[in-house]
């Protein structure tokens, strides 16, 4: 097995031998609007807000049984993700490329998601940024700026980013190129071959994929390089979201990360990483996952609010459903 591979190739043997730990948390499938015959359908039915038409026409996209272009893809979630909560998703940077960090060496833009959003953000804007090839540098001479408030721990920062699992497996397909038979002619057998390859990268549970991995150790990096600051603090914890969605179960899918120091550790310095011993959260990396049904879209706000948490998206009413049957402002 390869270990200097980008994360789009990692493999569920490279999850297994970092110690992750994945857990499925019960559906968050609460709040949903009671439907009775007896009761007179909504004004929102009747006469849907464009704030109702907005998040509806969002959806239908994002569940499309064909997929769109990752880009169009993106922006519908985008949409999705503003109409429900306007301010907390504000400031999306698109095609983010994280770097990861390997003792001395920095490999840069290693991680590529579709959009990021930070809680608060002091990054420069919106990045339109392309999947670039993978270089190993010091990490030292890299220009990464992780400034913050000297009041305001890195670790208490909300980051999550959105990847679609439909994006996943197309890159995965077209990650290997194709040589030429004999005088430029169609060469059937290597044809063969790099579809093999690409088959043995298909996690074996794709709610497991081991890119997830590298996408929530590049996020917890990206909190503390280049300057490595995480020696002061022993109970160091950053927890990174990542979202995404089943086309088949119609259901968003919100991952948290818990990343620790000890992982950190692990590839800051790769000849001092801690022993495993028989507490696993200690020395491996733990993520977690809750599935929220997308319809009915009544509901949905607090559903994946829930889901994301408070940190994220504001303090909330998880009990009392936004009906958008006015416009916001009215």
């Amino acid at each position: 097995m390869a270990l200097f591979v980008l994360p789009i190739c990692w493999t569920d043997l490279h999850a297994q031998l970092l110690g992750v730990k994945c857990e499925e948390l019960p559906t968050c499938d609460t709040p949903q609007p009671m439907i009775s015959l007896a009761m007179p359908p909504s004004l929102g039915h009747l006469n849907p807000s464009n704030t109702i038409i907005t998040l509806n026409n969002a959806l239908a996209c994002i569940l499309l049984p064909d997929p769109m272009h990752p880009i169009l893809t993106s922006n519908a979630v985008k949409i999705a993700l503003m109409t429900l909560w306007p301010k907390a998703f504000s400031e999306p940077h698109y095609l983010p490329e994280f770097y990861l960090y390997f003792r001395g060496l920095v490999y840069r833009n290693a991680v590529p998601a579709q959009i990021l959003w930070t809680f608060p953000s002091d990054e420069a804007k919106s990045s339109s940024s392309s999947f670039r090839s993978v270089s190993a540098r010091p990490a030292k001479s890299s220009n990464v700026s992780t400034q913050f408030p000297p009041n305001q721990s890195p670790a208490n920062l909300p980051m999550i980013c959105y990847i679609g699992k439909t994006q996943l497996a197309s890159v995965r397909n077209n990650s290997f190129r194709l040589a030429c038979g004999p005088g430029r002619s169609w060469n059937d057998p290597m044809f063969r071959l790099q579809q093999l390859r690409g088959r043995m990268l298909v996690p074996s549970n794709s709610d497991h994929d081991a890119h997830f991995v590298g996408v929530f150790l590049g996020m917890a990096q990206k909190h503390f390089y280049p300057s490595l600051r995480i020696t002061s603090r022993r109970d160091l914890r950053i927890s990174p979201e990542i979202l995404t969605y089943d086309t088949d179960t119609l259901e968003f899918i919100v991952y948290t990360g818990y990343v620790t120091k000890e992982v950190l550790e692990k590839f800051h310095d790769l000849f001092k990483a801690p022993l495993d011993d028989d507490d696993a959260a200690v020395s491996g990396l733990k993520i977690e996952y809750t599935r929220v049904p997308i319809w009915p879209i009544l509901g949905l706000r607090e559903r994946l609010g829930k889901a994301l948490g408070q940190e994220v998206v504001g303090a909330f009413n998880p009990g009392e459903i936004e009906t958008w049957e006015k416009e916001r402002g009215e």
